[in-house]
Formats: structure tokens, C-alpha cells, sequence
């Protein structure tokens, strides 16, 4: 499977049309069944990416990664040499607990890799960004640090 462009996969089209587009660009052998809240969740999110990025559309992402034998999915997930950054999509509220429970078991998973990991959980309801911090807390995130627009930022 291949890491895609999620600003590609969220324009302006049908989800039967966006399914083949997933299909196609990530090399999955089957057609994913894509949620229509969570492709509005993931347009909102490029929206605010785009607010805060000039090349959203050169995001790559594996869309919807599944760890065999386990069944376990990660909704965004970038992995690159020098580090991974995990985004869960939420269109409704969710308590903390709930975030914290399902970042910290992410990386849990994603720790075997061996680099460090940017745990994100993005609400679109409430246009809400969180983090995970490295002391198992949710704080509230800083899209610009996301962004790469800073120094020692995660720089997507």
C-alpha cells in the first residue's frame, strides 16, 4: 500500500468517484469503504492545513492503515525517515479520556518503529486540534508546529 495525497482525495467529488481515486492512488487490492464523515472531517482538516501550509497538496498520507492481524486502523498516518505523525479523525465531540486512550494505544503500535512519534486527534465539529503529549496527556495542539512553520516543529 501506498501513502496518497489527501488534498487529491478531498476535492470536490462523489464517494463512489473518491473510493476509485483511493483505490488507484494508494495501490490497495480492494475498494475502501469511505465514511462520508470522516472524507468531511478530513475536508475540514485540509481546509485549516491550507490556512497554515503552502503544500498541502504535497501531503502524503497512508489513508486508512490497517496492521494486519490485529485489525487495528490508524484514520492518517505519515511515516517518514526521521518520524511519524498519527491523525485521528473525529466529525463529533469526544471526551479526552477517549483521545488519550486511542493515541496513547497508537503509539503503542506505531513504537516498534523506532522514531519518534506526533499523535494528533483533529475534531471537526468543533474545528479542534489535540495532541498527545510525551507524558500521555491531551493538551491542545498548535497547528502552526504541525505545520512545520516553526523551529523544532513536527513539519508535516
Amino acid at each position: 500500500m501506498k501513502s496518497i495525497s489527501i488534498y487529491a482525495v478531498t476535492r470536490n467529488q462523489n464517494i463512489e468517484q473518491l473510493q476509485k481515486l483511493e483505490r488507484q492512488l494508494s495501490g490497495r487490492e480492494y475498494f475502501l469503504k469511505m465514511r462520508t464523515w470522516e472524507l468531511e472531517s478530513m475536508r475540514s482538516l485540509v481546509r485549516e492545513l491550507e490556512a497554515h501550509m503552502d503544500e498541502v497538496y504535497a501531503l502524503r498520507f497512508f489513508y486508512s492503515f490497517q496492521i494486519p492481524r490485529l485489525g487495528k486502523e490508524f484514520d492518517l498516518l505519515q511515516i517518514k525517515d526521521e518520524q511519524i505523525v498519527n491523525i485521528e479523525l473525529k466529525s463529533g465531540a469526544v471526551s479526552d479520556e477517549t483521545i488519550r486512550k486511542q493515541l496513547t494505544q497508537n503509539r503503542y503500535y506505531l513504537s516498534v518503529l523506532g522514531r519518534p512519534i506526533y499523535s494528533y486527534t483533529y475534531i471537526s465539529s468543533q474545528n479542534r486540534l489535540v495532541r498527545l503529549t510525551n507524558h500521555d496527556h491531551i493538551v491542545e495542539a498548535d497547528w502552526q508546529q504541525l505545520c512545520g512553520n516553526k523551529k523544532n516543529a513536527v513539519a508535516l
